[in-house]
């Protein structure tokens, strides 16, 4: 088991490897994955709901990017809440700019479990999470 200084560090380099938040940042974020990541995304958006794997955690980030014409940008560094030997928590900040809308800036409050080094699971939450859900409503 890591400590928890080590899964601090994680979440640093995990958030170092989002760069311009650009395509390229998907795959260097996946490293970080376990090959079995499920998540979930909270709220009522178009994005919200559970990502099973990996595989579908790239997916995620992929079509976040294309809704924001190729990229989502954290906006200053992100704050770690919390590291423990098991659980991260970070709040973060992304700016997304879809085409035909002004851009708005997320808090997500991101916790992840940690096992043998790499993010197992994840929960987020938006925020502003009608703010969020308006940005990206579901097409029912």
């Amino acid at each position: 088991m890591a400590t928890a200084s080590e899964n601090f560090q994680l979440l640093v380099d995990y958030y170092a490897a989002h760069g311009d938040g650009g395509p390229e940042s998907v795959e260097r974020m996946a490293r970080f994955y376990a090959d079995d990541k499920p998540a979930y995304i909270a709220g009522n958006s178009a994005l919200s709901g559970h990502v099973k794997n990996t595989e579908e955690a790239k997916e995620y980030l992929l079509r976040l990017q294309d809704l924001n014409g190729g990229k989502v940008e954290l906006v200053g560094t992100p704050t770690i809440l919390l590291a423990g030997d098991t659980i991260v928590a970070a709040l973060i900040h992304q700016r997304h700019t879809r085409p035909g809308k002004p851009a708005i800036i997320v808090p997500r409050l991101c916790v992840y479990e940690i096992a043998d080094g790499k993010l197992s699971k994840a929960f987020m939450w938006q925020l502003e999470s009608k703010i969020f859900d308006e940005y990206y409503p579901r097409e029912d």
